[in-house]
């Protein structure tokens, strides 16, 4: 997981009232997301 898309959103502004969890909770969702889409890539290939 990477870590720097954690850190742009420390600094964006509408961010700073998100704890530190719910963060984490989205970074979390958003790499599933890729996930999901690079398996569904494979199977077309």
């Amino acid at each position: 997981m990477s870590t720097t898309t954690l850190k742009n959103q420390k600094f964006n502004p509408q961010n700073k009232k998100r704890s530190k969890e719910e963060l984490l909770e989205e970074e979390i969702r958003n790499q599933q997301t890729v996930d999901i889409f690079i398996e569904s890539h494979k199977n077309w290939c």
